[in-house]
Protein backbone atom coordinates (compact mmCIF):
# COMPACT_ATOMS: atom_id res chain seq x y z
CA UNK A 1 0.00 0.00 0.00
CA UNK A 2 1.44 3.33 -1.04
CA UNK A 3 0.63 5.19 2.21
CA UNK A 4 2.06 2.41 4.36
CA UNK A 5 5.16 2.21 2.18
CA UNK A 6 5.59 5.97 2.39
CA UNK A 7 5.21 5.91 6.20
CA UNK A 8 7.69 3.05 6.58
CA UNK A 9 10.14 4.77 4.25
CA UNK A 10 9.90 8.04 6.15
CA UNK A 11 10.47 6.37 9.50
CA UNK A 12 13.40 4.38 8.12
CA UNK A 13 14.94 7.50 6.64
CA UNK A 14 14.43 9.34 9.89
CA UNK A 15 16.27 6.64 11.79
CA UNK A 16 19.19 6.78 9.37
CA UNK A 17 19.85 10.51 9.68
CA UNK A 18 22.90 10.90 11.93
CA UNK A 19 22.62 14.67 11.79
CA UNK A 20 19.63 14.69 14.13
CA UNK A 21 20.82 15.59 17.60
CA UNK A 22 18.00 13.90 19.55
CA UNK A 23 16.54 10.42 19.41
CA UNK A 24 13.08 10.29 17.85
CA UNK A 25 10.05 10.37 20.13
CA UNK A 26 7.36 7.74 19.56
CA UNK A 27 3.85 7.39 20.89
CA UNK A 28 0.25 6.90 19.92
CA UNK A 29 -3.09 5.51 20.90
CA UNK A 30 -5.57 2.77 20.09
CA UNK A 31 -9.26 3.56 20.57
CA UNK A 32 -12.17 1.15 20.11
CA UNK A 33 -15.82 2.20 20.28
CA UNK A 34 -19.11 0.32 20.17
CA UNK A 35 -22.56 1.82 20.18
CA UNK A 36 -26.23 1.41 19.35
CA UNK A 37 -28.76 3.97 18.04
CA UNK A 38 -32.54 3.73 18.36
CA UNK A 39 -34.98 5.50 16.04
CA UNK A 40 -38.70 6.19 16.10
CA UNK A 41 -40.92 4.17 13.80
CA UNK A 42 -41.46 7.07 11.36
CA UNK A 43 -37.78 8.05 11.24
CA UNK A 44 -36.24 7.50 7.82
CA UNK A 45 -33.67 5.15 9.36
CA UNK A 46 -36.46 2.90 10.65
CA UNK A 47 -38.34 3.02 7.35
CA UNK A 48 -35.16 1.89 5.58
CA UNK A 49 -34.67 -0.95 8.06
CA UNK A 50 -31.84 0.32 10.29
CA UNK A 51 -33.46 0.34 13.74
CA UNK A 52 -31.70 -0.35 16.01
CA UNK A 53 -28.34 0.49 14.42
CA UNK A 54 -25.31 -1.22 15.94
CA UNK A 55 -21.87 0.21 15.16
CA UNK A 56 -18.16 -0.29 15.85
CA UNK A 57 -15.20 2.05 15.28
CA UNK A 58 -11.42 1.74 15.52
CA UNK A 59 -8.82 4.53 15.68
CA UNK A 60 -5.10 3.72 15.69
CA UNK A 61 -2.54 6.55 15.70
CA UNK A 62 1.26 6.14 15.62
CA UNK A 63 3.28 9.31 16.25
CA UNK A 64 6.91 10.15 15.78
CA UNK A 65 8.86 13.38 15.95
CA UNK A 66 12.50 14.37 15.96
CA UNK A 67 14.34 17.61 16.56
CA UNK A 68 17.80 18.91 15.88
CA UNK A 69 18.67 22.52 16.53
CA UNK A 70 16.23 24.70 14.63
CA UNK A 71 14.66 21.80 12.67
CA UNK A 72 11.72 19.63 13.75
CA UNK A 73 10.15 16.72 11.89
CA UNK A 74 6.74 15.21 12.69
CA UNK A 75 4.83 12.28 11.18
CA UNK A 76 1.58 10.72 12.43
CA UNK A 77 0.16 7.58 10.86
CA UNK A 78 -3.46 6.66 11.47
CA UNK A 79 -5.70 3.71 10.71
CA UNK A 80 -9.44 4.43 10.87
CA UNK A 81 -12.15 1.81 10.51
CA UNK A 82 -15.92 1.79 10.93
CA UNK A 83 -18.50 -0.95 10.59
CA UNK A 84 -22.19 -1.45 11.20
CA UNK A 85 -25.69 -0.28 10.40
CA UNK A 86 -25.01 3.46 10.54
CA UNK A 87 -22.46 3.13 7.74
CA UNK A 88 -24.98 1.29 5.57
CA UNK A 89 -27.59 3.94 6.41
CA UNK A 90 -25.14 6.70 5.52
CA UNK A 91 -24.62 5.13 2.10
CA UNK A 92 -28.39 4.95 1.53
CA UNK A 93 -28.79 8.60 2.49
CA UNK A 94 -25.97 9.52 0.11
CA UNK A 95 -27.70 7.64 -2.71
CA UNK A 96 -30.94 9.51 -1.93
CA UNK A 97 -29.14 12.86 -2.03
CA UNK A 98 -29.77 13.50 1.67
CA UNK A 99 -26.15 13.44 2.84
CA UNK A 100 -24.94 17.02 3.25
CA UNK A 101 -21.41 16.63 4.62
CA UNK A 102 -18.34 14.44 4.32
CA UNK A 103 -17.66 11.36 2.23
CA UNK A 104 -20.16 8.52 1.75
CA UNK A 105 -18.38 6.39 4.36
CA UNK A 106 -17.71 9.26 6.79
CA UNK A 107 -13.92 8.70 6.78
CA UNK A 108 -11.41 11.37 5.72
CA UNK A 109 -10.09 11.50 2.18
CA UNK A 110 -7.59 13.70 0.32
CA UNK A 111 -9.63 14.72 -2.70
CA UNK A 112 -9.16 18.41 -1.93
CA UNK A 113 -5.73 18.29 -0.28
CA UNK A 114 -2.43 19.08 -1.96
CA UNK A 115 -0.96 15.64 -1.21
CA UNK A 116 -2.74 12.30 -1.49
CA UNK A 117 -1.62 10.50 1.66
CA UNK A 118 -4.77 8.43 2.22
CA UNK A 119 -5.40 4.91 0.96
CA UNK A 120 -8.66 2.97 1.19
CA UNK A 121 -8.26 -0.49 2.67
CA UNK A 122 -11.94 -1.45 2.52
CA UNK A 123 -15.07 0.32 1.29
CA UNK A 124 -18.00 -2.06 1.47
CA UNK A 125 -21.63 -1.51 2.37
CA UNK A 126 -21.28 -2.21 6.08
CA UNK A 127 -17.58 -1.68 6.72
CA UNK A 128 -14.88 0.75 5.61
CA UNK A 129 -11.27 1.43 6.56
CA UNK A 130 -8.54 3.84 5.49
CA UNK A 131 -4.95 4.35 6.54
CA UNK A 132 -3.20 7.63 6.05
CA UNK A 133 -0.63 10.14 7.18
CA UNK A 134 -2.52 12.72 9.23
CA UNK A 135 0.65 14.67 10.15
CA UNK A 136 3.73 15.02 7.97
CA UNK A 137 5.62 18.26 8.38
CA UNK A 138 9.02 19.85 8.76
CA UNK A 139 9.51 23.05 10.76
CA UNK A 140 12.26 25.62 11.11
CA UNK A 141 12.26 27.51 14.42
CA UNK A 142 14.50 30.37 15.45
CA UNK A 143 14.20 32.97 18.17
CA UNK A 144 10.72 34.46 17.90
CA UNK A 145 9.98 32.92 14.49
CA UNK A 146 8.78 29.59 13.14
CA UNK A 147 7.88 28.24 9.73
CA UNK A 148 6.26 24.84 9.18
CA UNK A 149 5.34 23.10 5.90
CA UNK A 150 3.35 19.94 5.36
CA UNK A 151 0.32 18.22 6.82
CA UNK A 152 -0.50 19.78 10.17
CA UNK A 153 -3.34 21.23 12.25
CA UNK A 154 -3.83 24.88 13.21
CA UNK A 155 -6.67 26.15 15.42
CA UNK A 156 -7.74 29.78 15.56
CA UNK A 157 -10.58 31.47 17.38
CA UNK A 158 -12.15 31.38 20.82
CA UNK A 159 -15.23 29.21 20.41
CA UNK A 160 -15.79 26.42 22.92
CA UNK A 161 -18.53 24.54 21.01
CA UNK A 162 -19.03 26.53 17.80
CA UNK A 163 -16.28 28.09 15.70
CA UNK A 164 -16.21 31.31 13.69
CA UNK A 165 -12.53 32.13 13.10
CA UNK A 166 -11.45 28.46 12.98
CA UNK A 167 -12.65 27.70 9.44
CA UNK A 168 -10.03 25.07 8.46
CA UNK A 169 -11.24 21.63 9.65
CA UNK A 170 -13.09 22.65 12.83
CA UNK A 171 -14.57 20.02 15.11
CA UNK A 172 -18.27 19.24 14.96
CA UNK A 173 -20.12 20.74 17.96
CA UNK A 174 -21.35 17.25 18.91
CA UNK A 175 -18.03 15.41 18.40
CA UNK A 176 -17.20 13.27 21.42
CA UNK A 177 -13.47 13.00 20.70
CA UNK A 178 -11.67 16.31 20.07
CA UNK A 179 -8.14 15.13 20.78
CA UNK A 180 -6.84 15.51 17.20
CA UNK A 181 -8.01 17.71 14.36
CA UNK A 182 -7.71 16.24 10.89
CA UNK A 183 -4.48 17.56 9.35
CA UNK A 184 -4.38 19.90 6.36
CA UNK A 185 -1.55 20.50 3.87
CA UNK A 186 -0.33 24.05 4.39
CA UNK A 187 2.49 26.49 4.96
CA UNK A 188 2.21 28.06 8.41
CA UNK A 189 4.30 30.79 9.98
CA UNK A 190 4.43 32.67 13.26
CA UNK A 191 6.42 35.74 14.33
CA UNK A 192 6.48 36.85 17.95
CA UNK A 193 6.51 40.59 18.54
CA UNK A 194 6.43 41.99 22.06
CA UNK A 195 3.37 40.59 23.82
CA UNK A 196 1.69 39.60 20.58
CA UNK A 197 2.35 37.60 17.45
CA UNK A 198 1.60 37.49 13.74
CA UNK A 199 0.49 34.21 12.15
CA UNK A 200 -0.32 33.21 8.60
CA UNK A 201 -1.37 30.10 6.73
CA UNK A 202 -1.45 29.22 3.06
CA UNK A 203 -3.66 26.19 2.34
CA UNK A 204 -3.51 25.07 -1.31
CA UNK A 205 -6.32 22.76 -2.42
CA UNK A 206 -7.35 20.81 -5.50
CA UNK A 207 -10.56 20.85 -7.48
CA UNK A 208 -12.46 17.64 -6.70
CA UNK A 209 -13.36 17.15 -10.38
CA UNK A 210 -10.19 18.12 -12.27
CA UNK A 211 -7.78 17.32 -9.38
CA UNK A 212 -5.84 20.43 -10.36
CA UNK A 213 -4.68 22.90 -7.74
CA UNK A 214 -6.94 25.96 -7.91
CA UNK A 215 -6.68 29.32 -6.17
CA UNK A 216 -10.49 29.48 -5.87
CA UNK A 217 -10.35 26.28 -3.81
CA UNK A 218 -7.49 27.45 -1.59
CA UNK A 219 -7.13 29.62 1.49
CA UNK A 220 -4.79 32.41 2.54
CA UNK A 221 -5.19 33.86 6.03
CA UNK A 222 -3.31 36.24 8.32
CA UNK A 223 -4.02 36.76 12.02
CA UNK A 224 -2.49 39.30 14.39
CA UNK A 225 -2.79 38.85 18.14
CA UNK A 226 -2.02 41.75 20.47
CA UNK A 227 -2.71 43.06 23.94
CA UNK A 228 -5.48 45.67 23.84
CA UNK A 229 -8.79 46.64 25.48
CA UNK A 230 -7.63 45.00 28.69
CA UNK A 231 -7.31 41.55 27.13
CA UNK A 232 -6.10 39.59 24.10
CA UNK A 233 -7.32 40.82 20.71
CA UNK A 234 -7.21 38.93 17.40
CA UNK A 235 -7.54 40.60 14.01
CA UNK A 236 -7.92 38.32 10.98
CA UNK A 237 -8.09 38.73 7.20
CA UNK A 238 -8.47 35.83 4.77
CA UNK A 239 -9.26 34.77 1.24
CA UNK A 240 -11.08 31.47 1.76
CA UNK A 241 -12.17 29.60 -1.36
CA UNK A 242 -13.86 32.42 -3.34
CA UNK A 243 -14.75 34.66 -0.40
CA UNK A 244 -13.09 37.49 1.48
CA UNK A 245 -13.23 37.18 5.27
CA UNK A 246 -12.48 39.78 7.93
CA UNK A 247 -12.69 38.84 11.59
CA UNK A 248 -11.83 39.91 15.11
CA UNK A 249 -11.77 38.29 18.52
CA UNK A 250 -11.41 39.31 22.14
CA UNK A 251 -10.55 37.36 25.31
CA UNK A 252 -11.07 39.17 28.61
CA UNK A 253 -11.07 38.20 32.27
CA UNK A 254 -14.40 38.91 33.93
CA UNK A 255 -14.16 38.42 37.66
CA UNK A 256 -13.07 34.82 38.05
CA UNK A 257 -14.51 33.87 34.65
CA UNK A 258 -13.20 34.22 31.09
CA UNK A 259 -15.27 35.98 28.43
CA UNK A 260 -14.57 35.44 24.73
CA UNK A 261 -16.03 37.00 21.60
CA UNK A 262 -15.36 36.32 17.90
CA UNK A 263 -17.02 37.95 14.90
CA UNK A 264 -16.49 37.25 11.20
CA UNK A 265 -17.68 39.22 8.16
CA UNK A 266 -18.13 37.10 5.01
CA UNK A 267 -18.25 38.68 1.59
CA UNK A 268 -20.63 36.15 0.02
CA UNK A 269 -20.82 35.76 -3.73
CA UNK A 270 -24.01 37.08 -5.30
CA UNK A 271 -25.45 38.53 -2.07
CA UNK A 272 -24.79 41.04 0.66
CA UNK A 273 -22.13 40.28 3.22
CA UNK A 274 -23.11 38.39 6.35
CA UNK A 275 -21.78 38.22 9.90
CA UNK A 276 -21.20 35.17 12.05
CA UNK A 277 -20.31 35.49 15.71
CA UNK A 278 -19.73 33.42 18.82
CA UNK A 279 -19.44 34.57 22.41
CA UNK A 280 -19.03 32.51 25.56
CA UNK A 281 -18.30 32.64 29.25
CA UNK A 282 -16.70 29.84 31.28
CA UNK A 283 -15.89 29.45 34.94
CA UNK A 284 -14.32 26.90 37.30
CA UNK A 285 -15.27 26.54 40.96
CA UNK A 286 -15.20 24.17 43.92
CA UNK A 287 -18.30 23.14 45.84
CA UNK A 288 -18.61 20.55 48.59
CA UNK A 289 -14.98 19.59 48.11
CA UNK A 290 -15.60 18.79 44.41
CA UNK A 291 -14.32 20.58 41.30
CA UNK A 292 -16.78 21.95 38.75
CA UNK A 293 -16.43 23.64 35.38
CA UNK A 294 -19.21 25.28 33.40
CA UNK A 295 -19.73 27.35 30.27
CA UNK A 296 -22.42 29.06 28.26
CA UNK A 297 -22.15 30.08 24.61
CA UNK A 298 -24.19 31.86 21.95
CA UNK A 299 -23.57 31.30 18.23
CA UNK A 300 -25.02 33.10 15.23
CA UNK A 301 -24.51 31.57 11.81
CA UNK A 302 -24.55 34.23 9.11
CA UNK A 303 -25.42 31.62 6.47
CA UNK A 304 -27.91 29.63 8.58
CA UNK A 305 -31.46 29.01 7.42
CA UNK A 306 -34.20 31.13 8.97
CA UNK A 307 -37.00 28.94 7.57
CA UNK A 308 -37.06 25.29 8.67
CA UNK A 309 -38.74 24.32 5.40
CA UNK A 310 -35.39 24.91 3.66
CA UNK A 311 -33.40 22.53 5.90
CA UNK A 312 -33.24 19.84 3.21
CA UNK A 313 -32.46 22.35 0.44
CA UNK A 314 -30.22 25.00 2.03
CA UNK A 315 -28.79 27.97 0.18
CA UNK A 316 -25.52 27.87 -1.74
CA UNK A 317 -23.35 29.40 1.01
CA UNK A 318 -24.67 27.02 3.69
CA UNK A 319 -24.51 23.99 1.40
CA UNK A 320 -20.88 24.69 0.51
CA UNK A 321 -19.86 24.95 4.16
CA UNK A 322 -21.70 21.76 5.08
CA UNK A 323 -20.07 19.88 2.23
CA UNK A 324 -16.60 21.15 3.15
CA UNK A 325 -17.01 20.29 6.84
CA UNK A 326 -16.74 23.90 8.02
CA UNK A 327 -20.25 24.10 9.47
CA UNK A 328 -22.43 21.43 11.06
CA UNK A 329 -25.67 23.27 11.83
CA UNK A 330 -28.63 24.28 9.68
CA UNK A 331 -30.20 27.15 11.61
CA UNK A 332 -29.30 30.72 12.46
CA UNK A 333 -29.13 31.08 16.25
CA UNK A 334 -27.87 28.61 18.86
CA UNK A 335 -27.15 28.46 22.56
CA UNK A 336 -24.90 25.91 24.25
CA UNK A 337 -24.36 25.20 27.93
CA UNK A 338 -22.21 22.62 29.63
CA UNK A 339 -21.00 21.48 33.00
CA UNK A 340 -18.24 19.11 34.10
CA UNK A 341 -18.28 17.50 37.54
CA UNK A 342 -15.18 15.83 38.94
CA UNK A 343 -16.60 13.09 41.13
CA UNK A 344 -13.09 11.78 41.82
CA UNK A 345 -9.70 12.69 40.29
CA UNK A 346 -10.21 9.69 37.97
CA UNK A 347 -13.92 10.09 37.12
CA UNK A 348 -15.49 13.09 35.38
CA UNK A 349 -19.11 13.61 34.32
CA UNK A 350 -19.97 15.94 31.43
CA UNK A 351 -23.41 17.30 30.49
CA UNK A 352 -23.74 19.41 27.32
CA UNK A 353 -26.78 20.96 25.68
CA UNK A 354 -27.04 22.57 22.24
CA UNK A 355 -30.30 24.37 21.46
CA UNK A 356 -31.51 25.77 18.16
CA UNK A 357 -33.09 29.04 19.30
CA UNK A 358 -35.14 29.43 16.13
CA UNK A 359 -36.98 26.08 15.99
CA UNK A 360 -36.51 25.21 19.70
CA UNK A 361 -35.01 21.77 19.07
CA UNK A 362 -32.08 20.56 21.16
CA UNK A 363 -29.29 18.01 21.37
CA UNK A 364 -28.30 16.60 24.79
CA UNK A 365 -25.04 14.85 25.54
CA UNK A 366 -24.15 13.07 28.77
CA UNK A 367 -20.85 11.21 29.13
CA UNK A 368 -18.54 9.88 31.79
CA UNK A 369 -14.76 9.70 31.43
CA UNK A 370 -12.88 7.30 33.69
CA UNK A 371 -9.08 7.04 33.79
CA UNK A 372 -9.17 3.31 34.45
CA UNK A 373 -5.44 2.65 34.44
CA UNK A 374 -2.33 4.76 33.85
CA UNK A 375 -2.63 4.33 30.07
CA UNK A 376 -6.28 3.29 29.80
CA UNK A 377 -9.29 5.60 29.55
CA UNK A 378 -12.92 4.51 29.41
CA UNK A 379 -15.62 6.81 28.06
CA UNK A 380 -19.35 6.08 27.95
CA UNK A 381 -22.27 8.29 27.12
CA UNK A 382 -25.62 8.98 25.50
CA UNK A 383 -26.68 11.41 22.78
CA UNK A 384 -30.31 12.54 22.90
CA UNK A 385 -31.77 14.71 20.12
CA UNK A 386 -35.04 16.40 21.08
CA UNK A 387 -37.56 18.53 19.23
CA UNK A 388 -40.79 18.68 17.28
CA UNK A 389 -41.01 17.02 13.91
CA UNK A 390 -39.67 19.24 11.13
CA UNK A 391 -37.08 20.87 13.37
CA UNK A 392 -33.32 20.39 13.06
CA UNK A 393 -32.90 17.90 15.91
CA UNK A 394 -36.46 16.59 15.82
CA UNK A 395 -35.97 15.54 12.20
CA UNK A 396 -36.68 17.44 8.97
CA UNK A 397 -39.43 15.80 6.92
CA UNK A 398 -38.70 13.84 3.73
CA UNK A 399 -41.24 11.99 1.53
CA UNK A 400 -40.09 8.69 3.07
CA UNK A 401 -39.81 9.72 6.74
CA UNK A 402 -38.14 12.09 9.15
CA UNK A 403 -34.37 12.61 8.88
CA UNK A 404 -33.59 12.40 12.61
CA UNK A 405 -30.34 11.52 14.35
CA UNK A 406 -31.72 8.92 16.75
CA UNK A 407 -30.90 8.33 20.40
CA UNK A 408 -27.53 6.66 20.83
CA UNK A 409 -25.55 4.92 23.56
CA UNK A 410 -21.82 4.27 23.22
CA UNK A 411 -18.72 3.07 25.08
CA UNK A 412 -15.16 3.92 24.08
CA UNK A 413 -11.91 2.43 25.38
CA UNK A 414 -8.61 4.22 24.69
CA UNK A 415 -5.11 2.89 25.26
CA UNK A 416 -2.20 5.36 25.11
CA UNK A 417 1.44 4.47 24.63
Amino acid sequence: MRVRALAVGLLAALGCLPAWAQEPAFGGHLKAQAGVTHYRSDDLASVLGYDPAGDRQLDLRLKTSRRSGVWTFQADYELLATAGDSLALRRRLSALGLLSTGSANGLPDDRRRLFDLTHTLSDQERRAAVHRLDRLSVAHQSEGRSLRFGRQAVSWGNGLVFQVLDFVNPFSPIAIDKEYKTGEDMLYGQWLAGQGDLQFMIVPRRDTVTHEMESRESSLAVKWRLKALGGDVDVLAARHYDENLIGAGLVHNLGGAVWRFDVLHMNLAGRDGEYSLVTNLDYSWAWGGKNFYGYTEYFRSGVGATDRSTYLAPGAALSARLARGELFTLGRDYAAVGIRFEQTPLLNWNLNLIRNLDDHSAFWQLRAVYDWRQNLQLMAGVNLPDGARGTEYGGPATPQGFLASGRSLYARLGYYF
